[in-house]
């Protein structure tokens, strides 16, 4: 039986020396002779070509900015005190190597042109550092004389007063009298800007004080719950008085609450209700068409509260004083969740959550506009207001605006915003783009004020002198 013999590589048949060597190629020799294998079918082999579906799962994701390897002992003890003294903000969300300058190295101004944030090392959570001692929203009237040394007892006898700041919403707050040294502490006065020039009034009120256990942190909350939910437009009409641009804005962010029912939203209006009704003054609603028979009756046909009664003073402190912890307690909570959100565009969810961090950031600069309005007009001591608004503006300021202005950099301006070309850039959510739309009609409106605003000055006779002045580096910034 013939076999037949195949042989892997081509031989030439050429008997010719001079023509084999012209053909074909030298070729290396072997030193051992390839003998055939009978039998075996040739190999043929193949480079694989690179593919788009198979081979690029295969081939592990190329990591940039991973460390390989230990730290060599210099590297691992700069990690350690940066470690202990916290990486600067820029550092944190950008992930880059701090170190122990100030400003750190990021952030000098050749490294860092686009990065127009202060450089410090605190938490966005802690940067309500500033008001840490501040008082001003509640103190004054602890100098009327309620001390310990002035009150000689309680009666034994309680009652239940119904308490509103006059937006038709009101707390229960059982009370009783109060005995005295000196009577004059009971006199509350408050100043009414619906006038051409603010006026001011003062009425003496009745001798009643909460009871010991005071004013209960869940009648606060619901309480302001109740201008949230059922009139909180006219809570903004009433209360700001139509302040461009600010008044505005704030029924925008109300109306994307509706839409989302975001919780943190919902904290962050709380927050503006209570901190606005701290600086109000109280009053008590009657039962029905009961005689309160209680002094502090308004009879100055000049008030905006004519014929009502004013709440007794010292529950008028107690409840100052009640609303003052509860918009702090707020504030921390707005700011804790801002910080996250903040990172999560740093983390992977890009601009899902823009629209709730300029909308957080923007209640938190209103509330901190009427804080400086109030050191001004509250506190007489002029050096203790000027450092208090610098410390605001030098970095908590400078933070929000900042850091707002850094995530917007793919964002269109509010002025050039159209929901038709531009809608994918809030990943075509409805609520966010109507929003923008809102915003947009705002600014355009506004958009001359607003300019000017960056350099508001305190001006007592006006309410409205620091409307707008950070707001408006918000949107100025971003644009």
């Amino acid at each position: 039986m013939q076999q037949q013999v195949v042989i892997s590589s081509p031989i030439s048949v050429s008997t010719s020396p001079s023509s084999s060597a012209a053909a074909s190629p030298k070729v290396k020799r072997r030193n051992s002779p390839i003998s055939p294998v009978i039998g075996i079918t040739p190999k043929t082999i193949t480079k694989k070509k690179v593919g788009s579906g198979s081979s690029s799962k295969e081939k592990p994701e190329k990591k940039i900015g991973k460390r390989k390897g230990p730290l060599r002992p210099d590297q691992r003890q700069q990690a350690h005190e940066i470690r202990k003294l916290r990486a600067c903000l820029r550092c944190k969300f950008l992930k880059k190597v701090c170190n122990k300058g100030d400003p750190c190295n990021g952030c000098q101004p050749a490294h860092a042109r686009l990065w127009q944030v202060p450089c410090t090392r605190m938490n966005i959570s802690d940067i309500g550092y500033f008001y840490k001692d501040w008082t001003a929203d509640y103190e004054r009237h602890v100098t009327c004389g309620m001390s310990i040394t002035n009150i000689k007892g309680f009666s034994p006898h309680s009652q239940t007063l119904l308490i509103t700041h006059g937006y038709e919403y009101y707390m229960p707050i059982p009370v009783r009298e109060v005995y005295v040294v000196d009577e004059k502490v009971f006199e509350v006065d408050w100043t009414e800007s619906i006038h051409e020039t603010p006026r001011s009034f003062e009425y003496m009120t009745a001798r009643l004080s909460a009871n010991v256990e005071g004013i209960s942190h869940s009648v606060i909350s619901q309480y302001l719950d109740l201008h949230v939910d059922s009139g909180f437009e006219r809570f903004v009409d009433e209360y700001y008085e139509g302040t461009q641009y600010l008044s505005e804005l704030l029924k925008t962010v109300y109306r994307y609450y509706l839409r989302t029912k975001l919780p943190i939203i919902r904290q962050g209006l709380k927050l503006v209700v209570a901190y606005a009704l701290t600086l109000h003054i109280t009053m008590v609603q009657p039962f029905g068409d009961e005689d309160l028979g209680i002094d502090g009756r308004i009879d100055d046909e000049g008030s905006r509260y004519y014929g009502k009664v004013c709440a007794p003073v010292m529950v008028n402190f107690q409840v100052k004083k009640a609303m003052a912890d509860m918009w702090r307690e707020l504030m921390k909570d707005v700011l804790e969740e801002l910080q996250t959100l903040l990172h999560s565009v740093y983390n992977g969810s890009k601009l899902k959550n823009w629209p709730t961090i300029f909308m957080l950031s923007s209640l938190i600069l209103i509330v901190w506009e009427m804080m400086q309005f109030d050191s001004h007009y509250r506190i007489p001591d002029t050096k203790y207001v000027s450092n208090f608004c610098e410390e605001m503006e030098k970095t908590p300021i400078g933070v929000i605006v900042g850091l707002f202005g850094a995530i917007s950099t793919k964002v269109p301006s509010f002025l050039e915003w159209d929901t038709r070309k531009h809608a994918h850039v809030l990943n075509n959510d409805v609520a966010a783009c109507d929003t923008m739309t809102e915003v947009r009609a705002h600014v355009q409106k506004h958009e001359t004020y607003l300019k000017s605003r960056s350099e508001a000055e305190f001006e007592r006779e006006d309410f409205d002198s620091l409307s707008n002045k950070f707001l408006s580096k918000l949107v100025i910034r971003a644009n």
